[in-house]
């Protein structure tokens, strides 16, 4: 294992193919600017590393994964509205990138994923929260509505109806019930959310890369079109795997009953 801090605030390390970026900005892992900026650095840096086929997101303490907007910063922003635009601007640049990342992400709910926290959860493939985690999106009890993709890819998760449920009337979710309404993948005891990610990040990690990601492009570049146009995607996608090596090798592996050894390439 190799450790390298991005900023005080966010650290990175490798775990052999995974990367894993963790938010430690007490007490609650406000999502400032520069904690955004650190992070979306951390992420390019991991995308950018052959190395890495998976990557974890998670955060410290037993409060929050991560809170969304730091309100005294963002109170004070209310009258700048270049200063608000930035701020906008720099959270989506940032869960867009992680979204389209071109390794599978999951994100380590530990704690609270609150407003923009599941925002940023959302913008993952996979979450794994902690039992005694709470999920939600209330901005609109403040008079708000979530601005960091709660209203777009909250409905593309869950569905529009359990979609209107949270964001409209502001509820949080408990951890078992996050999961099943199919928020949340997995439901880990109490101080294992982490160390189940990493276990599912390794899975992921020693599957075929070529594969996997192809995949996840397949299914991204879907949400977005009419299924005709996605299916074209998906085939592109599907006769791109069949010329790589590791599409032969598996193929071979399962014909002659032997474990594959993957190149991911």
């Amino acid at each position: 294992m190799s450790s390298a801090p991005t900023e005080d605030r966010i650290q990175v390390r490798r775990e052999d193919a995974v990367g894993v970026v963790t938010i430690d900005n007490p007490p609650v892992n406000t999502l400032g600017n520069p904690v955004l900026e650190a992070l979306l650095g951390a992420v390019q840096s991991l995308e950018a590393d052959p190395g890495v086929r998976c990557v974890v997101i998670t955060g410290t303490g037993d409060k929050a994964f991560a809170s969304g907007a730091d309100l005294p910063e963002f109170v004070q922003m209310l009258d700048a509205p270049d200063e608000i635009a930035f701020h906008t601007s720099l959270t989506r640049r940032l869960f867009d990138t992680i979204s389209s990342l071109r390794q599978p992400v999951v994100a380590a709910v530990q704690a609270a994923a609150v407003g923009g926290g599941l925002e940023l959860a959302l913008s993952c493939d996979l979450i794994v929260a902690d039992e005694h985690a709470r999920l939600g999106v209330p901005e609109v009890g403040l008079g708000l509505i979530p601005g960091a993709g709660g209203t777009q890819r909250l409905p593309r998760r869950v569905g529009a109806a359990r979609a209107s449920e949270l964001v409209l009337l502001g509820r949080l979710l408990k951890a078992a019930n996050a999961e099943r309404i199919g928020l949340v993948n997995e439901v880990a005891p109490e101080g294992t959310a982490l160390d189940r990610a990493l276990e599912l990040a390794t899975e992921l990690a020693a599957r075929p890369a070529v594969a996997v990601q192809a995949a996840k492009r397949a299914m991204r570049i879907g949400l977005e079109l009419p299924l005709s146009d996605g299916l074209d995607a998906e085939h592109t996608e599907f006769l791109a795997t069949l010329a790589s090596a590791d599409a032969r090798e598996g193929v071979d592996a399962f014909l002659n009953r032997r474990r594959p050894h993957f190149v991911h390439g």
